[in-house]
C-alpha cells in the first residue's frame, strides 16, 4: 500500500481509543489533548464542563464567591425574570410543583416542610427589626450562608 493510500482503520487506532466518561462510548482522542476523557459530542462536552464547574465550586472559595456575585448582579438587572418565565410557560410551573411534591415525599418525615410566603395565617408574632437568618442543618434546601435582613411587619388590613 502506498503512502497516498491510508488504510480505513488500523490496530493502532483501536488501541488508542478511550471510553467517554459521560456517555460510555469509545472515541478516538485528539492528539493535541493527551488526557482527553470525554468524546467530542456536544452533550458530553457540556457534561465535562458541568463536572468541572461543580468541582471548582466545591474546591475554590474565590471562584464560588465570584460566581455568587455574578449571579447576584444578573438577578438585580433582571428582577422579573422568573415571574415572567413562569407566566410564559405554565407547563414549567406545573412540572415544578409535581417535582417538588416528589422531593417532599422522598424527604418524608426527616425534615421540616419548605416555607411558603403566605404560611402564617394567624397574627404574626414577629417584631419589626434586624435579624440574621441562619439555615437549619440537614434540610438540604436552605442556602449555605447566613443572611442579615431587616424585617418590617406589615399589619393585615
Amino acid at each position: 500500500m502506498s503512502d497516498a493510500q491510508e488504510p480505513y482503520w488500523s490496530w493502532e487506532m483501536v488501541v488508542k481509543r478511550r471510553r467517554c466518561r459521560a456517555c460510555g462510548r469509545l472515541f478516538q482522542p485528539c492528539a493535541k489533548v493527551p488526557n482527553q476523557q470525554y468524546c467530542p459530542e456536544r452533550s458530553c462536552q457540556k457534561e465535562r464542563k458541568r463536572r468541572w464547574q461543580k468541582n471548582k465550586l466545591a474546591e475554590d472559595p474565590a471562584y464560588k464567591a465570584n460566581q455568587r456575585d455574578a449571579q447576584k448582579r444578573w438577578r438585580a438587572k433582571h428582577p422579573d425574570y422568573w415571574r415572567d418565565y413562569r407566566e410564559r410557560r405554565p407547563d414549567y410551573e406545573r412540572r415544578n410543583r409535581e417535582l417538588q411534591r416528589e422531593r417532599n415525599r422522598r424527604r418524608g418525615e426527616r425534615a421540616s416542610p419548605i416555607a411558603k410566603m403566605d404560611a402564617l395565617e394567624r397574627e404574626s408574632l414577629i417584631v419589626s427589626g434586624r435579624y440574621q437568618l441562619v439555615p437549619l442543618e440537614g434540610t438540604g434546601i436552605a442556602k449555605m450562608d447566613a443572611i442579615n435582613v431587616r424585617i418590617d411587619v406589615i399589619p393585615r388590613c
